[in-house]
């Protein structure tokens, strides 16, 4: 129920069961939706499960640096039942693809050659193809950005890389858009922060991931066919799950209660000021059916 008035732009929902019956699939964001970086939310499971139940299929599209496979098994250990989705697809899975495939020039003149930014966990996401990580940006054709390596890194602790990297003009592909995730209580930098002071350096850069075609080209098409009207896109970063779901022309519900309350000041669970949701969604161009602090039927 809109907890605002009932001319409201974009309305409060009460919970996805409210939608449910207006789409025949979901394309779900993991970290601030389904778990915090420790553990899974009840609530959003037990949504996921009956939506599920009710015959709807289910897509988790992660903004993670690394393969479907790995994000497969890291939120199993988070204590998300394999019950409450039907696929998986990353940005590390689509920026993979899109190398392998090359079917764009950018990608098709990449060397083979790379300097990793990230945890030794992420530096295997292009291993059995063509390219070989080396040591330093000076042996590199182009740099692959996965993330940080170590809580509370800031951009200062790339600051050698990237500056070796500009002055020998190389290419950087970004494995994660995201710029900023909550573990727990605690804010990290992304790879997307990394990425995009390098090309705001002046450096040439490629991002794949939401807000990006390539992962909601890939994502739908583990639907079988479910057309983009019948779909809902559910996320909580409005730069990467709400104006990607509206560059894929798919309904998004923008859920307020991770990034935006914390940047915002307010509790997970509280209703998200009128004006703040206002105000973002006019700046970033995107109008969500609806708003939901936390997932939950």
């Amino acid at each position: 129920m809109n907890a605002w008035n009932d001319n409201a732009p974009i309305p409060l929902v009460a919970g996805l069961g409210a939608l449910a019956g207006r789409y025949d699939a979901l394309l779900v964001d993991l970290w601030g939706c389904l778990h915090n970086g420790v553990a899974a939310y009840a609530d959003a499971v037990d949504a996921l499960q009956r939506y599920r139940a009710g015959g709807g299929r289910v897509v988790l599209v992660s903004n993670a640096p690394r393969r479907n496979a790995a994000v497969m098994h890291q939120i199993e250990g988070f204590g998300l039942p394999a019950d409450a989705w039907d696929a998986v697809m990353t940005a590390g899975e689509a920026l993979r693809l899109e190398i392998e495939e090359a079917s764009d020039p950018w990608y098709a003149a990449l060397g083979e050659r790379f300097h990793h930014i990230g945890t030794e966990r992420d530096a295997n996401l292009l291993e059995g193809l063509r390219f070989r990580r080396v040591a330093a940006p000076d042996q590199a054709d182009f740099v692959l950005c996965c993330g940080i390596r170590a809580a509370g890194d800031t951009l200062e602790a790339f600051a050698g890389e990237t500056a070796a990297s500009l002055a020998r003009a190389l290419p950087m592909v970004s494995a994660n858009p995201d710029r900023f995730v909550l573990r727990g209580p605690s804010r990290e930098l992304c790879a997307g922060a990394i990425a995009l002071d390098y090309a705001a350096r002046g450096g040439a850069m490629r991002q794949e991931g939401k807000p990006y075609p390539a992962v909601y080209r890939r994502a739908l098409a583990q639907l079988g066919g479910i057309p983009a009207e019948r779909v809902l896109a559910i996320g909580d970063g409005i730069e990467t799950d709400i104006l990607g779901a509206r560059n894929a022309g798919i309904d998004a519900l923008w859920i307020t209660g991770g990034l935006p309350a914390h940047f915002w000041g307010v509790a997970p669970e509280a209703p998200p000021p009128h004006d703040r949701v206002v105000a973002a969604c006019a700046e970033h161009g995107v109008r969500p059916i609806g708003v939901l602090p936390l997932l939950r039927w």
